[in-house]
């Protein structure tokens, strides 16, 4: 009976040991996973916001004076590529939501959670102060890389004047925070409001965005919006000097799709500044700032700074291949500075910029996105106007 016992005890031995074996080589298979998994995002990451750089550069609508002579309705091509960018976005939601709901879902939840937190006033008063920022400095918070990677000038003190808008908003986030409580209708989409099917208010926005580009273009076509440097260039390659800001626009909106599809994430920019001010403090000193202290560890906010990163890298390529490198009219160093710290403060106040939520939220149909995207041009065309100068705009 003895001999018995000590047998079915060193069987149970062997079976955990065996167990423990097969446990461990699932745990290293888990763990080669993890790893790829990670890499995969990271170049994923890069090929986006080398993209990014790269058409929007090709479109023209990161020079300074585009940007601000939009807002006084002088040019077009960057309501044109805005317009079709988001009308593509949306088509991206649109189709997402038929073959991939789960994931989408996923993404569009988080993003709700983020809105939440804001109420309408806030989420208003960033886009009014992000507005100002883009008619003062002629640039929006991720155009800042494209502008850098573009060789414009004093657009290093553009990012100069983001990244203090980013440490001043994460030392004073939780004063600001707690000046406005919530509302529940931030968060909430049109469709939901309006209380008409999700699909057919989707359809109805990008056909009311398609007409709206297209009206654009029969009233002002785009090559009498843009005085070519060299016409000799090819039309549509990567060697081109400008794209078609309607084609360069439906290039951009479609990486939302392999953005959301890919990394479940929606394309943004402004929360790399929070991000890359993060990494300047101590560890000890961010446990008082918390705000601050969510944003310097974890993949997805070095994913951010990666991201921009590559928009510097993916526009510098572009310029040169264009010949167009150091060519664009910049502002004065102050508008530069100013600029940089007024659209950055308020996109991290309404909690994005206008890829976040003029391109990406909005595409959601998310009220505060809406809210937000308005209000930055509502601003910026009354700033531009009220400042109708030469000087200013020339």
């Amino acid at each position: 009976m003895t001999d018995d016992k000590n047998l079915s005890v060193n069987i149970d031995l062997t079976d955990k040991n065996n167990k423990t074996d097969e446990q461990m080589e699932e745990d290293k298979k888990s763990k080669w996973k993890y790893i790829l998994e990670r890499i995969l995002k990271i170049i994923v990451m890069m090929i986006i916001g080398f993209l990014f750089g790269f058409i929007l550069e090709k479109s023209k609508v990161y020079e300074p004076k585009f940007i601000r002579q939009q807002m006084i309705f002088n040019k077009f091509l960057m309501m044109k590529m805005f317009f079709s960018a988001l009308a593509t976005s949306s088509l991206s939601i649109f189709i997402l939501n038929l073959i991939a709901k789960e994931r989408y879902n996923k993404v569009f939840e988080s993003y709700r959670t983020m809105l939440k937190s804001k109420s309408i006033l806030i989420v208003c008063a960033g886009g009014l102060i992000l507005g100002l920022g883009m008619t003062i400095g002629g640039s929006c918070p991720g155009m800042v890389f494209v502008q850098l990677g573009a060789g414009v000038n004093y657009s290093y003190l553009t990012l100069v004047g983001g990244l203090l808008a980013g440490l001043f908003h994460g030392l004073l986030n939780s004063y600001l925070t707690a000046s406005s409580k919530p509302d529940a209708v931030t968060s909430k989409t049109l469709f939901e409001l309006i209380k008409v099917n999700a699909i057919i208010v989707r359809i109805l926005f990008i056909v009311l965005l398609a007409a709206g580009v297209a009206l654009m273009e029969i009233f002002v076509p785009w090559k009498k919006d843009y005085s070519f440097r060299d016409n000799t260039r090819p039309f549509f390659s990567v060697t081109s000097e400008v794209w078609q800001p309607i084609i360069g626009g439906c290039c951009l909106g479609s990486l939302q799709f392999f953005s959301l599809l890919l990394l479940s994430k929606s394309l943004g920019s402004s929360s790399s500044f929070t991000t890359a001010v993060s990494l300047i403090f101590p560890f000890k000193i961010l446990e008082k700032f918390p705000y601050l202290k969510k944003f310097r560890f974890g993949l997805n906010n070095y994913l951010s700074l990666l991201f921009v990163l590559s928009v510097f890298g993916g526009s510098m390529a572009s310029s040169f291949l264009g010949g167009v490198f150091n060519k664009a009219q910049s502002v004065h160093p102050y508008n530069a500075v100013l600029g940089g710290f007024l659209l950055v403060f308020g996109a991290r106040l309404a909690g994005g910029c206008n890829t976040g939520h003029g391109i990406s939220g909005t595409s959601h149909l998310f009220i505060g996105s809406i809210v937000a995207m308005m209000s930055m041009f509502a601003s910026g065309i009354l700033l531009g106007f009220f400042v109708l100068t030469n000087d200013f705009f020339d």
